[in-house]
C-alpha cells in the first residue's frame, strides 16, 4: 500500500514478493492469448458496452454496475475500517452503487483463511500476497479466471501492462490476479525509511546520522539523557519470522543489499554471480546480525521487538517515545505521517524527519536499498467462485485502478479537497491547503485502495505538491520524493520465487521458515559477538540438512528463467 506501497510497502513494504513464471503453461509453452466468447457471469462479450461505431468502450466508469460484495484482506495486522464512513467509500456507493463489506482477519489470517476454505465459505474477493495461497486456491478451483473479460475491458490491459499481466498468470496459463501497486513503466517506488524524532535530535545537537557508528553513538546519547525513550525501534515482525530491524540494517551492510534477499517471503537467498546462495553464508548478513545483537545487548533497541504489534508501535510513535524508527513502510500515512502529524498538532516544532538510510562505514550511500519495488506490485486481488456476479466485481476493480478511481481513493472524492482536475491532477482547494493534518488522517482516505496504480499516483502527487505552499505539503510525499523512492531497488527479476506449499521445495521452505524464526531470535539475544557467529555457523549447517541447497537450486533456476523472460 502505498500505503502499501506498500507495503506499499510498502509496502511494503515493500514493498514483498512474488511469484512464478506465469507467462508459461504447465508444459512451459507460452500462455495462449485470451479469446473470450462469454464472461463467467454468462453475459455475451460487449453487451451494452459498445460505442456508436460498434467498438468496445474504454471508459471504465461506464461499465460499472451496482454490486455489493465481501472482501477479505489476508493479513494479521490489517483491520479494515468501515466502508460507508469513509468519504471515498460513501461517494463510490452513492455514485457507482458499489459497496464493500469487509471481513476481518482478527489477527489470525492463516487460520481465518483455512477456516473459510474448509467450510467453503470464502468471501467474494480476497486481497493476499502473490504465491502459495493464490496457487492453492487456483488448484482447488476456487478462483474466477479473468481472461474472458480482457477484450471487453481493453483499458484494463492498457493500464496495467500486458507483460505484467502475463507474469501474473498461473501455471495453467490463466490470469486470476489483479495487482496492487503495480508499475507500468520504469518509475520505481518504496516506503522503507529511517525517521528521527526532531525535538530529541535537535536537543542532542543534531549530530550526523549516516553510518552505523554515528547511529550507535547517537542511541547511547538518547539512552543517557532520555531514559524513558526507546532509542531505536522498528516495524513489527512480518509473518512471524521477518525481523524488520535486521532487514533494514542488512540493507546498509553491503552495496546493493535489500531486505528482500533475506526475507523468508522473498528470495531467502543472496545472489552471488550466477547463483543464489544461503543467507547464512553471506558476510553482510553476519555483519547486520552482529550489529543488531550488539544494539540489543546495550539496551539501545526495543526489548520486545519480537512480540510488539503494529498498533503498539504506532502508539509509541504518536506519543513521541521513539528516537529513531526504521520500517519497510515508515513513510506511509498510517505510520510515519500519522505520528508526525499527531506530534505537530501539539507542538509545531515536533514531529519526525525522514533521513537517508544509515549504512556501515565504507558502503556507498547510493547503493543502500531498504526498499525494493517490483513491476508486479505488492499483492493481488482475486475473485472467488462464491461471487454471485464476478464480472460486476471485476468491472468495479477495473474502474478502481483507472485514473478516476485512483483519484477518488487517494485524493478523496471531488468536492472535498479539490474541485477541479487539470491534466489529471486534483487542484487542492482551501479545505486541503488549510486542513488539520490530524483530522485529515482520521478520514483514512486511501483505505480500501487495493488496486494501486503506482505511476499515476506518484506522478500526480508530485505535481500536486508543487501547487501547495511548503507548510501545506504532504509529509509522506516529501519523504518519498527525497528519500524512500531514491533508495528502492528494482527486484522484479526475483519474482515468482515462492514454491507451491505442497511441492517438495514448498515443504522445504516451510521447514526453513520455522527454523529461521527461532534462529533469528537466538542470534539477536546472543550474549556476545562470538555467540552470534557461532549461531550463524550452526544455522548454515542445520539448514543444509533441511534441504536448503535444493531450494536454492530451484530458486536459481527460477531467477534465470525470469531473466530470460525479461530479456536482461
Amino acid at each position: 500500500m502505498k500505503s502499501k506501497k506498500s507495503y506499499q510497502a510498502l509496502i511494503v513494504l515493500a514493498l514483498s514478493v512474488i511469484l512464478v513464471l506465469s507467462a508459461c503453461s504447465s508444459k512451459n509453452d507460452p500462455a495462449p492469448s485470451p479469446s473470450p466468447t462469454a464472461s463467467p457471469s454468462g453475459n455475451e462479450q460487449g453487451t451494452g458496452n459498445e460505442g456508436g461505431d460498434g467498438e468496445v468502450s474504454k471508459d471504465p466508469r461506464s461499465k460499472v454496475k451496482p454490486v455489493t460484495f465481501t472482501q477479505y484482506v489476508h493479513y494479521d495486522w490489517f483491520t479494515a475500517p468501515s466502508w460507508e464512513e469513509r468519504p471515498h467509500g460513501k461517494w463510490i456507493t452513492d455514485n457507482l452503487g458499489v459497496t464493500i463489506e469487509p471481513i476481518q482477519s482478527n489477527g489470525a489470517a492463516a487460520q481465518r483463511l483455512n477456516s473459510m476454505i474448509v467450510s467453503n465459505e470464502l468471501p467474494d474477493a480476497l486481497v493476499l500476497d502473490k504465491g502459495k495461497d493464490v496457487e492453492r486456491l487456483v488448484e482447488a478451483g476456487k478462483l474466477v479466471a479473468l481472461d474472458p473479460y480482457l477484450e471487453k475491458y481493453p483499458e484494463f490491459v492498457e493500464t496495467i501492462g500486458e507483460e505484467t499481466l502475463n507474469m501474473l498468470r498461473s501455471a495453467d496459463g490463466k490470469l486470476y490476479q489483479i495487482p496492487n501497486w503495480y508499475i507500468n513503466g520504469d518509475q520505481g517506488n518504496g516506503n522503507a525509511a529511517y525517521i528521527v524524532n526532531k525535538k530529541i535530535h535537535k536537543d542532542l545537537g543534531s549530530p550526523p546520522l549516516e553510518t552505523w557508528d554515528d547511529l550507535e553513538a547517537y542511541l547511547k546519547q538518547v539512552k543517557e539523557k532520555y531514559p524513558n525513550i526507546i532509542p531505536f525501534d522498528a516495524g513489527e515482525v512480518r509473518d512471524g519470522s521477518e525481523l524488520q530491524m535486521l532487514g533494514m540494517l542488512y540493507s546498509g551492510a553491503a552495496n546493493g543489499n535489500t531486505p528482500h534477499f533475506i526475507s523468508p517471503g522473498g528470495v531467502f537467498g543472496v545472489p552471488q554471480g550466477d547463483q543464489i546462495v544461503s543467507i547464512f553464508q553471506d558476510p553482510s548478513f553476519q555483519e547486520a546480525a552482529l550489529y543488531t545483537s550488539r544494539l540489543f545487548r546495550q539496551g539501545l533497541t526495543s526489548q520486545d521487538m519480537f512480540t510488539q504489534t503494529r498498533d503498539q508501535i504506532n502508539e509509541k510513535l504518536r506519543a513521541g517515545n521513539i528516537a529513531v524508527f526504521a520500517a519497510y513502510d515508515a513513510v506511509v500515512e498510517g505510520i510515519g505521517r500519522e505520528a508526525n502529524n499527531t506530534l505537530k498538532a501539539k507542538d509545531p516544532e515536533a514531529g519526525y524527519d525522514v533521513i537517508w538510510p544509515v549504512h556501515k562505514a565504507g558502503v556507498d550511500k547510493n547503493q543502500v536499498f531498504p526498499s525494493g519495488y517490483n513491476a508486479l506490485g505488492w499483492n493481488v486481488n482475486v475473485i472467488t467462485t462464491k461471487a454471485a456476479d464476478p464480472e460486476a466485481i471485476f468491472a468495479y476493480m477495473n474502474w478502481a485502478t483507472s485514473e478516476e478511481g485512483q483519484r477518488v481513493f487517494f485524493f478523496g472524492p471531488p468536492g472535498l479537497f479539490y474541485d477541479d482536475v487539470q491534466d489529471g491532477v486534483p487542484v487542492p482547494n482551501d479545505a486541503y491547503i488549510n486542513r488539520d493534518p490530524k483530522k485529515y488522517d482520521e478520514l483514512k482516505i486511501g483505505e480500501f485502495n487495493w488496486y494501486g496504480n503506482t505511476v499515476y499516483i506518484d506522478t500526480t502527487k508530485g505535481k500536486r505538491e508543487k501547487l501547495l505552499p511548503e507548510e501545506a505539503q504532504d509529509w509522506t510525499t516529501v519523504g518519498q520524493a527525497t528519500v524512500s523512492f531514491k533508495t528502492s531497488k528494482n527486484i522484479t527479476e526475483f519474482s515468482n520465487m515462492t514454491p507451491v506449499p505442497t511441492s517438495e521445495e514448498g515443504i522445504i521452505m516451510q521447514r526453513l521458515t520455522d527454523y529461521y524464526k527461532q534462529a533469528v531470535s537466538q542470534i539477536v539475544f546472543a550474549k556476545s559477538d562470538e555467540e552470534v557467529i557461532s549461531l550463524i555457523q550452526k544455522a548454515d549447517q542445520e539448514t543444509q540438512g533441511l534441504g536448503y541447497q535444493k531450494l536454492l537450486d530451484w530458486k536459481t533456476t527460477k531467477w534465470k528463467e525470469n531473466l530470460d523472460i525479461m530479456k536482461k
